[in-house]
């Protein structure tokens, strides 16, 4: 409501208003307060009854799509690039996989680290400037990774700053859709953040046809070279609301926001869940391999694993509007863990991994949609900017170290049986990491959902 529709107490036709005043300066003060507060009251009631659509909405979702697209898009298909990098016409083929795996998981873990610093970005010069900044530095980093020829530049370009890069353009886009939503916010995030499996299943075989037909430096090139396309388009598309403006908080780090309670194990949750969802999804182009299969084939079941994910993260968004945002990623996360179990551990052709990647595909990506929502429904609006820079550090340690522990898992079981690495066996005990780490992420979610309410069948 207005502050022009609210009822008036004491207007100039009352004739003791202007006495009372006079012989009562503190009334004066209690007045200024009262209008401030009703002016701070209007402006967070405008933040929290978005629009839920309109031409500006949905171009702001359409340029955040573009944004993960360019960035975690090809962040994704690490595995078929790193299938090139050991490739025996590669330069890095004497690189170990835990190195090269160092190079994936940098760029996925470092894409999560520079929050608070494009905060400050955003407060200054608006949410563009931190965008453009990164889509920037993914272009360069790849060109740079085109003529790299030593380890530490790959790790420097693909690796670093292309992970900066991400951090530096999708962090701030992936929070705008809330700002323009609220019936339908996981909705609009979910289709936000689809652009990086539906990227991922485009870029996939798209690179794999260039490393085969031309080089690995000329894929690289070409991701460099769509990456500024398609990224600038992407900025011109994204908007901030007014009120969010003003009124959204975008400070380095605020501490205040982990007292808030439900929120530090909700931060345990988001760093948990993403060992569950890094480590299957560089490790299945190798595990396809390792059963018999070939290079496109192992492209073709991460393309559609990719292709379910962007898929589940649309009808998680969809659900979670209905069904509550915590009662869906609690749900989907326990099925993720399943499908390793019950799938994965058993596919040993071709057939049974388009099963696992149908499946684990559609289940495995919640996180990305509902995140930032579920931040918002934890710590309020108001906090959103704040709090999402924090939730995102708690993702930058799982992908740097999610390869080389995966490898440590496959080379210790490998040793165990006295069997070679290269062979499917090797990845038992992987998978069963795997499968346990998204389950046991569920379950910390478990007390902040009873928080919200007791009732099993309650919407929350």
């Amino acid at each position: 409501m207005s502050l022009s529709s609210r009822p008036t107490y004491a207007s100039a036709s009352s004739p003791g208003a202007d006495t009372q005043s006079a012989l009562d300066p503190k009334s004066s003060d209690v007045e200024v307060n009262s209008m401030e507060a009703l002016h701070v009251s209007d402006a967070l009631n405008d933040l929290d009854e978005p629009p839920d659509g309109g031409l500006h909405a949905w171009m702001t979702v359409a340029g955040t799509w573009l944004v993960s697209t360019v960035g975690f898009g090809i962040a994704t298909i690490w595995g078929v690039l790193q299938n090139g990098y050991s490739s025996p016409s590669s330069t890095f083929h004497n690189d170990s996989v835990i190195n090269l795996g160092f190079v994936g998981g940098c760029a996925m873990g470092f894409a999560f680290a520079l929050g608070p610093f494009s905060n400050i970005l955003t407060s200054h010069f608006g949410v563009r400037a931190p965008i453009i900044v990164g889509i920037l530095l993914i272009t360069v980093a790849f060109e740079l990774a085109s003529i790299s020829r030593r380890f530490w530049e790959l790790l420097l370009s693909q690796g670093i700053m292309f992970g900066l890069g991400i951090s530096m353009s999708w962090i701030p886009a992936i929070a705008l859709p809330s700002q323009w939503f609220k019936r339908r916010r996981s909705l609009a995030s979910g289709i936000a953040s689809s652009g990086t499996g539906i990227g991922a299943v485009v870029l996939s075989p798209i690179c794999q046809v260039l490393i085969d037909r031309a080089s690995l430096q000329w894929a690289l090139r070409f991701l460099g070279f769509l990456a500024l396309t398609i990224g600038l388009i992407g900025v011109s598309l994204v908007r901030q609301r007014g009120a969010a403006k003003k009124h959204v908080q975008y400070r380095v780090f605020d501490s205040a926001v982990l007292k808030v309670p439900g929120y530090p194990m909700y931060l345990c949750f988001c760093f948990l869940q993403f060992f569950g969802f890094v480590t299957p999804l560089f490790f299945i182009p190798s595990y396809s391999l390792a059963i018999g299969l070939t290079a496109t084939q192992a492209s073709g079941v991460l393309s559609v694993t990719t292709a379910l994910n962007a898929g589940g993260r649309i009808v998680a968004g969809f659900m979670a509007d209905r069904a509550g945002l915590l009662n869906v990623l609690i749900t989907m996360h326990v099925l993720t863990g399943l499908m390793c179990i019950f799938i994965w551990l058993f596919a040993k052709s071709l057939g049974p991994m388009m099963v696992f990647a149908v499946f684990w595909g559609f289940f495995s990506g919640p996180y990305w949609p509902l995140s930032v929502p579920t931040t918002a429904k934890i710590v309020g609006m108001e906090k959103l900017g704040s709090a999402v820079a924090i939730q995102f550090l708690t993702n930058v340690i799982p992908p740097i170290f999610a390869v080389p522990i995966g490898s440590r898992i496959i080379s210790s079981t490998a040793r165990m049986y006295g069997i070679g690495q290269e062979t499917g066996e090797a990845y038992r005990f992987l998978i069963v990491y795997s499968a346990v780490i998204p389950v046991c992420a569920a379950m910390l979610l478990v007390p902040v959902r009873l928080r919200f309410s007791r009732r099993l069948w309650a919407k929350v």
